[in-house]
């Protein structure tokens, strides 16, 4: 009997240790899924040398693992200059980098010759191609549109072209063969581009005595991107973009625009509202300037400076049609009105600040507001108070929010039924200034919260925690950004 149990418990414990040492198989989708995670992690915290030495280890356990490796390392963005070495006329099947999976590529602006575009054209299941240009670049892209003409000969005109210029304060493209080609090139470029533009981000710096960004517009003009973003260099406060205006009337194709530490004029936000698919707008104003038109302190000062202009714009005696106020033949032409350097507070060492108001801000601003009250296709929207920071030189004898600015504002953004998500910054540098119109921004603000019956989301920069308390709109998710 004491024999049985012993046997018994030895069965018992080898079943034990078996059970722990028992290999269990993943499924295939499941270690699948397993790898993609880590490579997802070695993608963002190593460099891509790293990331192909880690890839290469897990590769070597299997040919599945070897094949859904294959897959991870072709989903994330292959470097041009890094790949271009790769044959990819012989069998692929049994290499790590298989260049017919590759979906993304990323490419550098002054890469683009005839020589990548063929390696482009040899990629199968290519998708997307990203186009680079480095704050270090030894060239400003200006004077180098005519190689977006190279773009022309990809034989899939269904990729997507996404651009990521970082633009500094450097000499034009000019090489030694460069001149030659330009003008030719520059007639193909200017005659139609063939392939798709979807989203164009640059990163600007200041606009130097020999920099100009008027090859930007030029390049927003041809490209006819979906996706807008500017962005500066500098701290907020330092650049100032002088083309937004220009290039808010290149607006039928937009659906997304970010104007990120800038803010744009009155005739730029009226035309990019007016953009017809247009679903996320985040912009800066001058909230000073928008408080000096209620205010009409300022009203003479531009009177006596501008006589010949108020003649033609009296705001108060004729109806202005702002549809056809800003036509221009050409980029250079100077009749119409333009508002590429409307500034109105030193925004950056480069600007002169002008206290005057042009005799039609007014109405525009009031053609803005119906906009933004009837705009059926924005859903996504960022407002942002932007000046020069120390640099502002702001009157102390005019309010710096004055109450019927903000209560037209918020009333426009009140009745909108479209907007799910909104933004509103009006932090200002001195927060002594901010919180003497605290109250008036707290009680303007809940009042377009219970007059908003769609709105989803609304977030709010400053010390404005009140708003939760006291307004009474129970549907919207209330964020407080201190």
């Amino acid at each position: 009997m004491e024999k049985e149990i012993t046997n018994k418990k030895l069965k018992e414990n080898q079943l034990e240790n078996n059970d722990n040492h028992k290999i269990i198989v993943l499924p295939l989708i499941i270690q699948k899924f397993i790898l993609n995670l880590l490579y997802e992690g070695f993608y963002s915290n190593i460099s891509i040398e790293d990331t192909l030495i880690q890839i290469k280890n897990y590769s070597l356990i299997n040919w599945n693992w070897f094949k859904n490796s294959q897959v991870s390392h072709s989903s994330f963005r292959a470097v041009f200059k890094k790949i271009k070495f790769y044959n990819n006329n012989n069998d692929n099947r049994f290499k790590l980098i298989n260049c017919n999976l590759i979906k993304s590529i990323e490419i550098d602006y002054f890469e683009i010759n005839n020589e990548s575009i063929n390696f482009i054209n040899s990629l199968q299941s290519l998708e997307t191609i990203y186009i680079e240009c480095l704050y270090y670049s030894n060239y400003s892209i200006d004077g180098s549109i005519w190689i977006l003409a190279y773009l022309n000969r990809l034989i899939n005109k269904d990729i997507q072209v996404n651009f990521n210029l970082n633009l500094g304060c450097f000499d034009c493209y000019c090489g030694p063969e460069i001149i030659e080609k330009e003008e030719k090139e520059e007639e193909k470029v200017e005659k139609e581009l063939l392939f798709k533009a979807n989203q164009f981000n640059i990163t600007f710096d200041l606009e130097e005595y020999k920099t100009s960004y008027e090859h930007v517009y030029k390049m927003i003009k041809q490209l006819n991107p979906k996706s807008l973003k500017i962005d500066s260099l500098s701290i907020a406060g330092d650049s100032h973009f002088r083309y937004y205006h220009s290039i808010s009337k290149l607006n039928q194709n937009y659906e997304s625009v970010e104007i990120i530490t800038d803010f744009i004029p009155l005739y730029a936000l009226y035309r990019f509202l007016q953009a017809p698919k247009l679903h996320t707008f985040k912009f800066g104003l001058q909230f000073h300037f928008l408080s000096a038109i209620y205010d009409g302190i300022l009203d003479n000062h531009y009177n006596d400076s501008n006589s010949n202009s108020n003649r033609d714009c009296n705001r108060d005696k004729i109806e202005l049609d702002f549809n056809i106020m800003d036509k221009r033949v050409t980029f250079q032409d100077r009749n119409g009105i333009n508002e590429d350097d409307q500034i109105f507070c030193q925004f950056g060492s480069q600007d002169f600040q002008d206290f005057s108001i042009p005799p039609h801000s007014k109405s525009l601003w009031n053609e803005c507001l119906k906009l933004l009250s009837t705009n059926s296709t924005i859903t996504n929207l960022s407002i942002t108070h932007r000046c020069g920071g120390g640099d502002c030189r702001w009157m102390d004898d005019i309010v710096l929010y004055d109450t019927n600015f903000l209560n037209d504002l918020m009333n426009s953004l009140g009745n909108n039924k479209t907007i799910k998500t909104l933004s509103l910054n009006f932090d200002f540098y001195d927060n002594e200034t901010l919180n003497e119109n605290k109250n008036s921004i707290i009680e303007s603000i809940v009042s377009m919260l219970d007059q908003n019956t769609t709105l989803e989301t609304f977030i709010s920069y400053g010390n404005f925690k009140e708003i939760s308390n006291l307004t009474r709109n129970t549907r919207c998710k209330i964020i407080i950004m201190e």
